[in-house]
């Protein structure tokens, strides 16, 4: 008669002591009663994780509990004689090992390095993700320090069966490896320590323990062989061990995955680019490597094109990735299986958050949660399994590996439908978190409950920080909301997020931004609408992509579409769009009329703020022309009365005079007036600062640096210089200007310098690309 596995018996003991009959069970379940009778029987001793989840589910197992179930579940018979050797067959050190030169050597230095007088020697704990190479490394460092003549001792402590080896059986399992010692087994831990301490005195050698479960399981026999030579790996990082040191590994290093790919397929050719490919669809884990080499090195009419065909193909890739023995998909499942049912289910979901890293707002989102803390926690967890990539400031990173089998789960756990309702809520949640951001730059509107459902933010720099954090995101979600024609919902986020893009002009993605709410207005058939967005695409051609000539014709449409509208407020920022455009292109006559035209409309609409605007660019266009003294005036007109307004510190108003301050520098040094330059240029770099954008900081620094030049400050000159180059960072394609600003200022010292001939037309920012609403 089949005898009942203890999971048999604990379902039983639960569901008894529930009052629960197998019918009210399955009811609560969904799992048949058939099958709860057959675990409880013994008939069945291998259930699905589905199956344990959804009974845990029916019981209503708290977290605690949820995990005990599981791990029975799980179990495995051991044997009953703890005096067998379980898992002391050493693994073999592979003779194609590539890479982690860098990990070695840290690994060593903590195994073999000096110590200081009284200081004692370490255990190496090494942990990662699944399939990352935990043993082979561990194997490879042991068998490159100068210790390596002596013997290893290897046991394998079973950490993923629901009763790992406890620290008596490791250290039988070690002694009997020990000459002298295999005869007598040890009573308790105190013996053992008594006989591993004579033993290794006389032969000292090295331990290796694989596959931890937990702390409670090494700590003791870290105590007992304080100071040997000891490696214990595991997937979790065992954080409670006290006085050891840790490394955790991660993926390869790309050219290192190309030298093991190389090493693995004899007929591999010299195409870097296909290795490239594999490594990446890889993600550069060891074990994918070594299958998919082995697949292809096991197959003599296979190369590698035919290795990426089927990599390629997204929902195949995990069963490609198998060969033998080896298989991803099985060592992932090993850490999944440990996690509690709503761990795993926090892992199914996030498994639908694209891009490269995501934090635990999002994935709250994708498990619809409005525990933060507890989702954190979970999250926590699965970096803890190495399911998860902690990347620092609360961001994660799903692996692409990962992020397939977890979906593989999911999609055996929900159906078609759900999936797309759950999507759906990601993309909203996004979006309205966007437009809750994007509200903390517009004036007049009450950030903290403006627009859909979504994040809150506690201040605008929050929001900044978000909205950058989360692009891919939701930039994503808005090209998808536009493709699902949620055209209403792609107008509002595109007219809450415009004041920000003054803000952040080095995104690059602006005009395709704008031009899907172009489209999406378009649609409504809203000419208002139309008008204010067609703006916003004037603005981003003007200052992003920098095709003026297309600028002023979109600036047109606008102008037209307002007109129908009957909108002088957007017809003077369309006014204001052509003018700027025309401007640019050196088409003066156009540029003044039009910003003629436009503070006529804006004096129409009562819209102070684009009267001062249209003023500004009227300025400008005078300054162009060569009438400085008269630009000079009006200038400082308009800063005086935008900075004696009561919101002078306004993000509305700081935009307005940065622009005033870039052309009344040129303006000053047109006129010789090079303190008064310095002065402003000064003053203009403060502004630029309170906007948070580096790039504006730099463009005023570019003016102050020449003031400075001009008014033979060569000194001061080459410390801003120097200042702005930190700003910009390495690589910055700005920086070529100031290197160049380096070389003048030498030949200002030297004598040798030509007047230069500056241009004084350039980006103004875009403070009147909306009408306030």
């Amino acid at each position: 008669m089949t005898e009942p596995s203890p999971f048999g018996l604990l379902l039983r003991s639960l569901r008894v002591g529930q009052n629960l009959t197998l019918e009210s069970l399955s009811a609560r379940s969904g799992v048949s009663v058939r099958t709860i009778g057959d675990l409880e029987r013994g008939a069945s001793t291998s259930p699905q994780r589905r199956t344990v989840d959804a009974l845990a589910d029916g019981l209503g197992l708290d977290v605690a509990a949820q995990h005990a179930f599981l791990r029975a579940a799980r179990a495995r018979v051991r044997t009953a004689d703890p005096s067998e050797a379980p898992g002391a067959v050493p693994p073999h050190r592979v003779f194609d090992f590539s890479g982690r030169d860098r990990e070695i050597s840290e690994a060593l230095d903590i195994l073999e390095g000096e110590l200081e007088p009284g200081q004692q020697r370490p255990a190496l704990v090494i942990s990662g993700a699944p399939g990352i190479g935990k043993t082979t490394g561990a194997v490879e460092i042991l068998a490159r320090g100068r210790s390596a003549e002596r013997p290893t001792v290897f046991v394998g402590l079973d950490g993923f069966n629901a009763s790992p080896l406890t620290p008596l059986q490791i250290m039988t399992a070690m002694l009997r490896q020990l000459p002298g010692t295999e005869q007598k087994p040890p009573a308790d831990l105190g013996t053992a320590a008594d006989q591993w301490r004579a033993a290794v005195e006389i032969a000292p050698v090295r331990v290796l323990l694989d596959n931890a479960a937990n702390e409670s399981q090494v700590r003791p026999i870290l105590s007992i062989c304080s100071g040997d030579v000891i490696v214990v790996t595991s997937r979790r990082s065992l954080a409670g061990l006290e006085g050891v040191r840790r490394l955790r590994l991660g993926p390869l290093q790309r050219d290192e995955s190309i030298a093991l790919l190389r090493r693995l397929i004899p007929q591999a050719d010299a195409d870097l680019d296909a290795l490239d490919e594999v490594a990446g669809l890889c993600d550069d884990v060891p074990l994918a490597l070594r299958v998919v080499g082995s697949r292809v090195a096991s197959r003599p009419a296979w190369n590698v094109d035919d290795l990426l065909r089927r990599l390629r193909k997204t929902e195949d890739r995990l069963r490609v990735l198998v060969a033998g023995d080896l298989a991803v998909e099985a060592a992932i499942s090993l850490s999944y299986e440990e996690l509690d049912p709503r761990t795993a289910a926090l892992f199914r979901w996030i498994s639908l958050i694209g891009g490269k890293t995501f934090d635990a707002h999002l994935a709250a989102a994708a498990v619809r949660s409005t525990e933060h803390g507890e989702v954190e926690f979970r999250l926590d967890d699965l970096t803890d399994l190495g399911l998860l990539e902690a990347r620092g400031g609360d961001r994660y990173r799903l692996h692409d590996l990962m992020r397939l089998f977890g979906g593989n789960k999911l999609r055996e756990t929900v159906g078609p439908d759900e999936l797309e309702r759950r999507r759906a809520h990601i993309r909203s949640w996004l979006l309205g978190s966007l437009e809750r951001a994007g509200a903390w730059y517009e004036p007049g509107r009450d950030a903290q409950s403006a627009g859909r459902a979504g994040r809150g933010f506690v201040s605008a720099d929050a929001a900044a920080l978000w909205i950058r954090a989360e692009a891919e995101h939701w930039w994503l979600a808005y090209a998808e909301a536009a493709g699902l024609g949620e055209d209403e919902t792609v107008v509002d986020v595109a007219d809450a997020l415009h004041w920000y893009s003054d803000v952040w002009l080095s995104w690059g993605n602006w005009h395709r931004f704008f031009s899907l709410a172009v489209t999406a207005a378009t649609n409504l058939g809203d000419p208002k609408m139309e008008a204010t967005h067609l703006g916003y695409l004037a603005w981003a051609e003007i200052v992003e992509t920098g095709d003026r000539e297309r600028a002023v014709l979109t600036a047109r449409a606008a102008r037209d579409a307002a007109r129908r509208a009957d909108d002088p407020a957007q017809e003077g920022w369309a006014n204001y769009y052509v003018g700027w455009a025309c401007w640019l292109l050196s088409r003066v006559v156009e540029a003044a009329a039009a910003a003629a035209d436009a503070i006529d409309a804006f004096s129409r609409a009562g819209e102070t703020v684009g009267v001062e605007n249209a003023r500004l660019l009227s300025t400008m266009i005078r300054n162009t022309r060569g009438e400085h003294l008269a630009a000079i005036d009006q200038m400082e007109a308009t800063l005086a009365r935008v900075q004696g307004a009561p919101d002078a510190d306004s993000f509305l108003n700081l935009i307005t005079q940065y622009a005033a301050y870039l052309d009344l520098v040129d303006a000053y040094l047109a006129v010789g007036r090079n303190l008064d330059a310095i002065r402003a240029g000064a003053v203009g770099i403060r502004v630029a600062r309170l906007l948070n954008d580096d790039m504006r900081v730099a463009l005023m620094m570019r003016r102050h640096i020449r003031a400075l030049i001009e008014a033979g400050d060569s000194e001061a000159a080459m410390v801003e210089v120097d200042e702005a180059l930190r700003l910009l960072g390495p690589g910055s394609s700005e920086a070529f200007i100031f290197a160049r600003f380096r070389a003048e200022i030498a030949e200002v010292r030297a004598g040798t310098r030509l007047r230069p001939n500056p241009d004084p037309r350039h980006a103004v920012g875009h403070s009147g690309s909306a009408s306030p609403s």
